[in-house]
């Protein structure tokens, strides 16, 4: 699937298509070695390697998003602002799981992500338009009231 070109120390992946997805394994700080070679960046292009590593790390990062947003929507804003704050997160997160990973996960986890969303979604999509309508409703009674 790739090819190693040494010029002077210096290497160079060559891709034989765009059609590849990969996910990047290792950090800058982290450094493999290879049969000599010092590696910085491995990409695992192999589906059934990479699902158990971008299983693991989503369903962490779905589990701070979960925390937050329970935090985020039982607040107490006046202003409204921790549901668009919601709402914009869980936006966020649909997004990067799209264009990153919905390569390597199953359908079933991203079906069982999805309408778990969809519940906050609604959830924090109903009580901002409840705070509009009460703010909205307290101008008229001002405006009559003058």
């Amino acid at each position: 699937m790739y090819r190693i070109i040494t010029q002077e120390k210096t290497f160079e992946t060559v891709k034989f298509s765009d059609r590849i997805y990969g996910f990047p394994m290792a950090s800058p700080k982290k450094i493999f070695t290879i049969e000599k070679y010092q590696v910085k960046n491995i990409v695992i292009i192999n589906q059934k390697l990479a699902h158990p590593l971008i299983s693991k790390k989503v369903s962490k990062e779905y589990q701070k998003l979960v925390t937050t947003l329970m935090e985020l929507i039982t607040s107490d804003d006046d202003t409204g602002e921790s549901y668009r704050e919601a709402l914009n997160r869980i936006e966020r997160f649909r997004q990067e799981i799209k264009n990153k990973y919905r390569h390597f996960l199953k359908q079933k986890e991203l079906e069982k992500m999805a309408n778990q969303l969809k519940v906050f979604q609604k959830e924090a999509n109903m009580r901002f338009i409840e705070l509009q309508n009460t703010f909205y409703e307290m101008s008229l009674h001002q405006g009559k009231g003058k």
